[in-house]
């Protein structure tokens, strides 16, 4: 392509469309303030950019084609410098190959040969001081004297070195930021062929755009474009691109103070405090105040996040103006808050818009741990600053947190409304805002997510450190995509149920399909598992338990198998014949037993699915297609349930050895799981269950202080008559109140000290105790 000088292209300049780009910030160049400056501007441009990880790299090495592109983007042609082929062999298909082949026709580089570039390698300090001189217009012809000594006095004329170290071998990303920086009020040039240059009425400024100092004004708020709401009342240098939309503003001339609002006096003072403790006191006149970019008024600073502009004495009335935000709403994400690109709402928040409908990101701004909406993740806390006018939102701001710890919980104390986790040794409160989810215990495995003030927002139970009260065997169990994992669990109290299993319970893993959750259980029919049973609810509380599979002979007597294990009146046992399911008593076992079982301490079979072992007489028991005849009354606990088919259970007695059924739909079918673990009665028709209902007794739990021939004293303090034919039955409980034995007694159970419960069943409710329980 034939050389062209700038200014020959500045036409070409004039009719190309500047897209708008916004400053970036890098936290690896926070603590250089002349970088910090030069990196605002030049990204505001679109001349220099940071990389993914959201940092500049201030002291990268840069390429030959890297630079190349900076001088393209420098020069204002970043739209002209597509779909070029370069001269250069070396440059055919590489990425830069445009702005490689634009520059050379600037004459602002050269190759190393004349048909090779050598864009990947690392472009040495007095190459890139020379590319920024040519930028600028000047060419070999027009300097005197031996490269690079011409260009670098150029360079030093044009004070181009200052904040820069000229001892380099290579020059870095910092060191050609600056140097551009500098170059941006130099004036442009035309080389003459015979040397020497004329100069323009053009600085290198004039071919990105212009600036101009002014102060920010009320006004301004209605640009569309640009978000001047952080810069009111003060005087700015305001950046603008060669469409006169606004890109960058710098180097405020009023002073500023910001700070949160700790208080406000009816004079009209008000106490700011600073991130750092310092306290100011401002005297505010009737200035203008703006609350989240909308006018606002003095009672509403209270509490808020604010920027004072003022004059050199504030508290004399000098204050020029206040900028506030006020937050509006905060959330912690969730999976169905996560934006989806193109839409204009976020976590079912309205996005600002243009007039044509498109979402504004001049108004829209976002800070602390994402720096887009697609970087926003779950179970960030989100704060948001709106400002709504006529229904919608016109300016919006979010500052996002990204704040979480994980580990046990070794202490839970409860202050007020605040309660205190401590995990890893560290005290977390429950903020104001905190979300209640559930209550986490000692032993927890907890996940708490902070907010801004590194209290706890929202508590995860990522695992439960209770150990579960329960023994079952799985029946059957079913993933789910949209509701909860299920599993049928026969316990071993004989209670069969569904249970729907919680989220975060052990047995539940949640992975996304698409666009929803698939939630499934490795739990499969005949796995044992120990859990808390919940009436209602989900269950949280559920371990798998490994099982062994043993085949040994059994010692009746002693309880114990020829491997070394032993079983207990404790140990849960289930038996299985042609896919239904008994539960038995040791008693019931034979001399050789085949089956898996789980193994507790010191060698105790806590559970056993027995395939092989039941003795002979016993398989009457096993759940029997048809249950005994029998009509009456039964007055007992209920031992265990086993639901047959979809219409139909058994029900079992402790003190019947009959099996009874139950109708499910029937309305004793619906009551006869929720009185288990209480006394009853229950009406038998056939063999079937027609009515159950509990038993009132005539005292609660009572402590029998002294036993008479026909009374009881209990509680040291009432006298109570028992029948001559009094009944006593003996029941042991577990630690969660469930029954495990009934089994019937005589007069001389009842001592003192016993916990009884007294019933009155008989003699038309006489007052006199017919029957007695006894707890174990």
């Amino acid at each position: 392509m034939k050389k062209l000088s700038l200014i020959t292209l500045i036409a070409i300049l004039a009719l190309s469309v500047s897209n708008v780009s916004y400053a970036s910030s890098f936290p690896d160049i926070s603590k250089d303030s002349v970088l910090e400056e030069s990196v605002g501007l030049l990204s505001s441009y679109g001349i220099i950019q940071g990389y993914p990880d959201g940092t500049f790299k201030p002291d990268k090495s840069v390429t030959r084609a890297e630079m190349a592109k900076m001088m393209t983007m420098a020069a204002g042609f970043s739209e002209y410098s597509k779909n070029m082929t370069s001269v250069y062999e070396d440059m055919h298909g590489h990425w830069a190959e445009s702005y490689v082949e634009l520059a050379n026709v600037l004459n602002i580089v050269k190759g190393i040969s004349p048909t090779t570039y050598g864009p990947d390698n690392l472009i040495k300090f007095e190459e890139a001081y020379t590319m920024i001189v040519r930028l600028l217009g000047y060419s070999d012809e027009a300097l005197s004297g031996q490269w690079p000594s011409n260009y670098y006095e150029k360079a030093l004329e044009l004070n181009l070195f200052q904040d820069v170290d000229t001892s380099k071998v290579f020059a870095s990303r910092r060191d050609i930021t600056v140097m551009l920086d500098n170059a941006l009020d130099c004036m442009i040039v035309k080389s003459k062929s015979t040397g020497g240059v004329t100069l323009t009425d053009k600085t290198l400024m004039s071919m990105l755009g212009k600036k101009e100092t002014r102060v920010i004004s009320l006004s301004d708020l209605k640009i569309e474009s640009f978000d001047y709401t952080d810069y009111l009342f003060n005087k700015w240098d305001v950046y603008y691109n060669n469409s006169g939309k606004t890109v960058y503003v710098n180097n405020p001339r009023y002073n500023e103070f910001t700070g949160t609002v700790t208080s406000l006096l009816s004079n009209r003072v008000i106490f700011v405090t600073d991130d750092y403790g310092n306290v100011r006191a401002f005297q505010l006149p009737e200035i203008p105040i703006v609350i989240n970019g909308k006018k606002g008024n003095f009672n509403n600073l209270e509490k808020s996040r604010i920027k004072v502009v003022y004059e050199d004495d504030s508290f004399n009335g000098d204050v020029i103006g206040i900028i506030a935000y006020k937050q509006t709403a905060v959330k912690v994400i969730g999976r169905t808050d996560l934006y989806n690109t193109g839409s204009k709402y976020f976590a079912g928040k309205q996005l600002p818009v243009t007039s044509s409908n498109e979402i504004n990101q001049a108004k829209l701004h976002i800070n602390g741990a994402a720096s887009s909406l697609e970087d926003i993740k779950t179970n960030d806390v989100v704060y948001f600053y709106e400002t709504n006018e006529s229904d919608k939102v016109t300016n919006l701001t979010l500052d996002v947190v990204r704040s979480q710890t994980s580990g046990i919980v070794t202490d839970v104390q409860t202050s007020g409304n605040a309660t205190y986790y401590t995990v890893n040794s560290i005290s977390y409160k429950t903020g104001d805002n905190f979300i209640f989810t559930e209550k986490a215990s000692v032993n927890d495995n907890v996940n708490l997510i902070l907010d801004k003030n590194n209290n706890i927002i929202k508590l995860e139970i990522l695992n439960y450190g209770k150990y579960p009260s329960t023994f079952g065997i799985v029946i059957s169990s079913a993933n789910s995509t949209n509701g909860n994992v299920s599993a049928k669990i026969l316990d071993e109290y004989g209670a069969l149920k569904t249970y729907s299993l919680a989220d975060n319970s052990s047995v539940v893993t949640v992975t996304e399909s698409g666009t929803g959750l698939f939630k499934y259980t490795n739990l499969k029919e005949r796995d044992f598992v120990a859990f808390d049973p919940v009436s209602s609810g989900n269950v949280k509380i559920i371990n798998y338990m490994p099982a062994k599979y043993i085949a040994n002979n059994y010692n009746q007597q002693t309880h114990t198998l020829s491997n070394g294990y032993w079983m207990s009146p404790d140990t849960y046992i289930v038996y299985e014949q042609n896919g239904k399911y008994q539960l038995l008593e040791l008693s019931q076992l034979d001399t050789y037993l085949e089956g898996k079982a789980v193994i507790g301490y010191k060698g105790e079979v806590e559970a056993l699915y027995l395939t092989k072992g039941i003795k002979p007489t016993s398989y009457v028991t096993v759940t029997p297609e048809t249950p005994q005849s029998y009509n009456g009354t039964i007055y007992g606990v209920i031992k265990g349930i086993t639901k047959i088919d979809s219409s139909t259970s058994h029900v079992q007695f402790y003190n019947s050895s009959n099996v009874f059924s139950v109708s499910n739909s029937s309305a004793a079918g619906t009551k006869v799981s929720t009185v288990l673990n209480s006394y009853v009665k229950a009406v038998i028709v056939n063999g079937v269950i027609t009515s159950v209902e509990k038993v009132t007794s005539e005292t609660d739990k009572i402590k029998i202080t002294q036993v008479y021939s026909n009374q009881l004293l209990i509680d040291g303090i009432t006298y109570m008559e028992y029948s001559s034919s009094v009944t006593v039955y003996n029941l042991t409980t577990d630690g969660s109140g469930n029954v495990t034995s009934f089994k019937a007694g005589s007069k001389s159970d009842i001592k003192s000290g016993s916990t009884a419960q007294l019933y009155d069943l008989y003699g038309g409710f006489d007052g006199i105790i017919d029957v007695i329980l006894i707890f174990n």
